[in-house]
């Protein structure tokens, strides 16, 4: 089954959500409330894609009917492809924006089924291999959005959390009972919580291999003991809207704190349990996932950066700076990242590799790109800063400046640019602005910058874990003309 728009928001309205709380009072109407909106929306508007293009829809064989391309699973590198091609297809729409889109948890959904045998089943038992195809066919078959939560709170990084004062700070099982497990404590940062219609809980356990910690989930967002705690939309403010904000007024993101307060997950939702130390089996080996969420990051940022090229070449042309070398060696430098990223995800696809159920990106490629983002994509905001300059700054407030005769009278001639008239000067520096200095603007590239965790450790692992296994051959490059040289004479 593939959804409409209209079918999600109705889902909404029945309550299938969580308990959402917003700058001090509970949160009644989501679909309508002034900070959840626009997201609303633009899912609504991801569905309804489905219905528009047909790259986004194809027969999934392991359910006997058309679903998302984003739960098909490949098998080929052909299948593979048509994926990719599905995926770019829906970032495009977003311009590049939107990360947490129902695509996202849907490709873990279907990575985790097809390992269910040689993973989920080998290592934790039949029940949770069951578990885990049980999920996959429900999130097909009913196309419900999923979101994540991974991150534990930031109480005191110096200690494991079971160390912590109260160790369910971050959460953990308390106990166990014949039709579950309770949990509890808190995950940030929990993007979509709100308006999600499913939860999936999958921690980052490696700093601390207390068992207690060593759960993984899924379960409907409406729990009871489920609660959100959101930061301030970015909505428009002041009345302004698409004129004045072209991109938060469609792409805005809400992120809450999640908090589970003695929630119980039954058993047949659980997936992961009581192994800290197969997290590596699961991250790492045989089911990488950090392969899988870094090919998709790679996705959305190339289509992200299609869209930085054309806006920096854009202004530069505007104002006529255009042919001066500085600005070129900028602009060529965001079409070396753009190329780059191209040349990554072609290569991941071509280079993959084959497995007993499932066809899977190159996984050095997949990586090497995603962590490689995590600073050119900064970068790259930052030439959009040095290119525009002051002229940056988002002048006059609005639309309505406009529809003053006697202001647009002043404006179209002062505001006028060497490329552009002055009505779309503007529109085109309100555009800039709202990638490089409005709070969703700013909160993309925070995002862009530590979404895969500190890059620091991420670029550092490329040595310590993701060319682990081929150092060596890189090693004996240069111990094969160390051999070859001649020692001295004894």
């Amino acid at each position: 089954m593939i959804r409409r728009g209209e079918e999600y928001i109705k889902s909404l309205k029945e309550g299938n959500h969580g308990e959402v709380y917003y700058n001090g009072e509970k949160v009644e109407d989501i679909v309508n409330h002034h900070a959840f909106k626009i997201p609303i929306k633009t899912v609504a508007k991801y569905y309804d894609l489905h219905w528009e293009d047909e790259a986004l829809r194809v027969y999934n064989r392991d359910v006997g009917e058309d679903t998302s391309i984003s739960f098909f699973r490949p098998r080929s590198k052909e299948d593979l492809k048509k994926m990719r091609v599905g995926l770019n297809r829906i970032y495009d729409n977003y311009y590049g924006f939107f990360g947490r889109s129902p695509d996202y948890l849907n490709i873990w959904s279907m990575v985790f089924y097809a390992h269910a045998e040689d993973y989920f089943g080998k290592v934790f038992g039949s029940k949770i291999m069951e578990n885990v195809i049980n999920i996959y066919k429900e999130a097909t078959k009913k196309d419900l959005f999923y979101t994540h939560a991974i991150v534990a709170p930031m109480y005191d990084r110096s200690r494991p959390p079971s160390q912590w004062e109260d160790p369910y700070i971050q959460i953990g099982v308390v106990k166990e009972t014949n039709e579950g497990v309770i949990v509890r404590g808190a995950a940030m940062i929990c993007t979509a919580g709100p308006y999600a219609e499913m939860l999936w809980y999958l921690p980052n356990i490696r700093r601390d291999s207390d068992p207690r910690y060593a759960i993984f989930f899924s379960i409907p967002g409406n729990s009871k003991g489920v609660k959100f705690i959101t930061r301030r939309g970015f909505y428009p403010r002041e009345n302004l809207g698409e004129f004045e904000y072209p991109i938060s007024s469609r792409f805005e993101e809400s992120d809450a704190i999640l908090v589970l307060d003695n929630v119980l997950i039954p058993w047949d939702r659980i997936i992961f349990y009581k192994k800290p130390e197969e997290i590596e089996g699961f991250m790492w080996h045989t089911v990488q996932l950090r392969t899988w969420f870094n090919w998709h990051f790679a996705i959305q940022h190339y289509s992200r950066l299609k869209f930085y090229a054309g806006l920096a070449m854009a202004i530069a042309e505007s104002v006529g700076i255009n042919n001066f070398i500085n600005v070129q060696e900028k602009l060529g430098e965001i079409l070396i990242y753009l190329t780059l990223n191209e040349a990554a995800l072609i290569a991941a696809e071509e280079n993959g590799e084959y497995l007993p159920n499932i066809y899977r990106p190159n996984p050095y490629i997949s990586i090497t790109a995603s962590h490689f983002n995590m600073r050119a994509l900064p970068r790259v905001d930052e030439i959009l800063r040095l290119i525009s300059a002051g002229s940056s700054i988002p002048i006059p407030a609005g639309i309505r400046d406009f529809e003053n005769p006697e202001e647009r009278a002043m404006l179209e001639k002062y505001l006028a640019s060497k490329g552009l008239p002055a009505l779309e000067r503007v529109k085109l520096f309100n555009l800039l602005w709202d990638v490089i200095g409005s709070e969703s603007g700013m909160r993309y590239e925070q995002y862009d910058r530590f979404s895969r965790g500190d890059p620091t450790i991420r670029w550092a692992q490329m040595y310590t874990e993701v060319f682990k296994d081929r150092k060596r051959e890189y090693v004996k490059l240069v111990r094969d003309i160390m051999d070859q040289m001649p020692n001295p004479k004894a």
